[in-house]
């Protein structure tokens, strides 16, 4: 007997996770033309997760102390995320990507880490630089943390968050007055 209407069966393109840009403009206190967008790129729902890179620009000054900060990210360890090594690309941009490693080596049917997967695709990897941030290199961020999302070259939303429903406490670091 066949159904009629919409089929309960998944469309290979539902089981696929679109292109998706997350542009945040001034997250860090004291610097207003700083800002970072972090680039999610289309993939299956049931691969590990790629890369997310993200991209930072600012002026020259500000951008060769963020590079020693997030150098100091990198050098963090865990079980389930990774960040690379920065990279200058130019006085102005610097380049870095968050690797999740919750199901390294493991696929997920192969009872990987799926709880610590499905929380690595689902929360923003924004929020967890954010954090990253503020918690182990101590740097301060604005107190109010704005978004713009994409996804597929349109417009989601945007909307602004106070710091304290992303990461608490905030870092007591000036980006500006970091030892460089």
């Amino acid at each position: 007997m066949e159904e009629s209407g919409p089929s309960m069966r998944s469309s290979p393109q539902s089981r696929n996770l679109g292109e998706m840009t997350i542009k945040v403009p001034a997250p860090f206190a004291g610097i207003s033309d700083l800002g970072f967008t972090a680039q999610y790129r289309a993939q299956n729902f049931n691969e590990p997760q790629r890369d997310v890179a993200f991209l930072f620009e600012g002026p020259q000054p500000p951008m060769r102390r963020l590079t020693e900060v997030l150098q100091q990210l990198s050098e963090t360890h865990s079980l389930t995320y990774a960040w690379t090594d920065p990279v200058m690309l130019s006085d102005e941009i610097v380049i870095l990507a968050y690797r999740d490693r919750s199901v390294a080596g493991q696929r997920l049917a192969d009872g990987a880490r799926i709880a610590d997967y499905v929380l690595n695709l689902v929360r923003p990897v924004v929020f967890t630089f954010l954090h990253d941030c503020a918690v182990i290199a101590d740097l301060r961020l604005s107190e109010v943390i704005e978004m713009r999302v994409s996804a597929e070259r349109k417009s989601v939303v945007e909307f602004a968050l106070p710091l304290q429903d992303i990461v608490q406490p905030n870092g007591e670091r000036l980006l500006w007055g970091v030892a460089g």
